[in-house]
């Protein structure tokens, strides 16, 4: 699935952008001649070398935790390295003697989408004793280009903004910012499909797409205006998500006058 794009959160108050796709849905031809250059959080480019050299995770299997229900994955290994998503499934096999189980279970990194497979094999008798395990890993796949980010721009960002837009007024799913987005995502990607176009990348945890900035609150003493421009820099547009994390936001209201009466007018009232 492609991508949208997407601005990552800070740890104060912080700007993510998650960009790019409802009425009407556009499908545009995309044309790659113009190339506009963005800008990628240089960490995230460390952390994908890392998981590309990815060694198997401390497992834990001292503890059991793969014979629990449902099983405490991912484990403590795993989650070190951010938020993630995860699923699992068991099969067993049973003879006189006894039960062989085994569980697969799978973790994606919300931040690189580098994916590990888990396998473990235990005879329900004896666990500790007879445990097996193996792992494979995916590694995130390979950074966008510029002309990637743009045609997932063209192909996706009009209509989420025009999905969002409709509803306005509105109360989507539980009413958090978060799930405005999921669902937005969830339905534009079933009518891409249906349409015979690759779908949008689904939220992955609380990232949105493909990370194109991250924006940190200025020290105490910076300039409110420092980050100014940074949007336009890094060619956030119309359908990119942002996310804000541990966000204050705080305006200075100038109290209306006081209500008069003029040949029967009243001003000055309040307009909300």
């Amino acid at each position: 699935m492609t991508p949208a794009r997407d601005i990552i959160s800070s740890p104060s108050y912080g700007l993510h952008i998650f960009g790019p796709p409802p009425s009407p849905l556009l499908f545009p031809t995309v044309s790659a001649s113009t190339i506009i250059s963005q800008s990628s959080p240089q960490n995230l480019k460390t952390i994908i070398i890392a998981m590309s050299q990815q060694k198997d995770f401390d497992l834990a299997l001292h503890t059991k935790w793969y014979t629990k229900t449902p099983p405490a994955f991912p484990v403590p290994s795993m989650k070190a390295l951010g938020p993630c998503t995860s699923t699992y499934s068991w099969t067993w096999e049973q003879d006189f003697a006894d039960t062989t189980k085994t569980l697969t279970c799978a973790v994606r990194i919300t931040d690189t989408k580098s994916v590990t497979k888990v396998r473990i094999t235990y005879k329900a008798s004896n666990p500790s004793a007879t445990v097996t395990a193996e792992q494979k890993h995916y590694p995130p796949p390979p950074p966008l280009s510029d002309a990637d980010l743009l045609q997932a721009s063209t192909l996706y960002g009009s209509n989420i903004a025009s999905w969002a837009e409709a509803t306005i007024g509105t109360t989507v799913g539980d009413g958090e910012c978060w799930t405005l987005v999921q669902t937005a995502l969830l339905d534009l990607a079933s009518t891409y499909s249906k349409h015979g176009l690759e779908p949008p990348l689904l939220s992955q945890g609380r990232s949105h797409g493909y990370p194109i900035l991250t924006l940190l609150a200025p020290d105490e003493g910076t300039p409110a205006d420092a980050n100014a421009g940074l949007l336009a820099l890094a060619d956030v547009r119309r359908g990119d998500v942002i996310e804000l994390s541990n966000a204050h936001f705080q305006s200075i209201t100038e109290p209306a006058p006081l209500p008069r009466k003029e040949k029967g007018k009243e001003y000055g009232k309040w307009v909300k």
